[in-house]
């Protein structure tokens, strides 16, 4: 473990990278099950240690100190931590962490996230995860690949995982609170909003029309 912490003090990433590698996390989860994506984050982790680990056998001076902004970064990619402080805090880069409900889910955060009771889509499968130890995430799965995942932060950055352009941003007000619709072409695909000082996303796989996206807002508000 010295060697692995002595290497880890050389890896750090930006603020534009972990965003990437967030939205990456996200992707991954909509296609997969929370156990293929724990397993793929386990992968990835130990494959990062053993490529620097070889990296510094062969030149320990040559090790960056910063990644190479210039490489894209891929589903392959996982977040790894700067820190130096020990093993614990080193390994936090790439915890994911289950839970069988949203209330459990929300003890553990800290940070309250309520599920929701209707969706425009029948749901076969649902899952619990903290990821990072910053975002608490509910996934719900349909039948024909259909997903509809909620995030909560723990302060107001933007952990929604979606930074694409759409051509429809829409403010509207759900009990109270403000939030912003963005879609296309009639239809939303991702819900923002910060309630509490902590920032709240819902994204729609297939994307919805206004109220029904608006109606989940309501349900995770409740």
């Amino acid at each position: 473990m010295g060697k692995y912490n002595e290497i880890m003090e050389h890896i750090e990433l930006t603020d534009e990278m972990r965003e990437r590698i967030i939205g990456n996390i996200g992707a991954v989860q909509k296609r997969r099950r929370i156990s293929m994506a724990v397993r793929w984050v386990s992968a990835a982790a130990a494959c990062v240690v053993i490529a620097v680990s070889a990296a510094a056998v062969l030149n320990r001076s040559a090790l960056p100190k910063t990644p190479d902004e210039s490489v894209p970064v891929t589903e392959s990619e996982v977040s790894v931590t700067a820190s130096s402080e020990g093993d614990d805090q080193a390994q936090q880069g790439f915890d994911v962490k289950e839970y069988s409900s949203a209330e459990e889910l929300s003890e553990a955060f800290g940070v309250e996230l309520n599920d929701v009771t209707e969706l425009p889509f029948e749901v076969t499968e649902s899952s619990y995860i903290v990821l990072f130890g910053n975002i608490a995430e509910i996934d719900h799965y349909g039948a024909n690949g259909e997903n509809c995942c909620i995030r909560a932060g723990k302060d107001t950055e933007d952990i929604s995982g979606d930074y694409n352009e759409y051509d429809t941003v829409k403010e509207t007000e759900a009990d109270g609170v403000k939030v912003t619709l963005k879609g296309n072409g009639g239809r939303y695909y991702l819900a923002v909003w910060i309630k509490d000082g902590h920032f709240y996303s819902v994204a729609l796989s297939d994307g919805s029309e206004e109220q029904e996206i608006t109606d989940i807002v309501l349900d995770v508000l409740r």
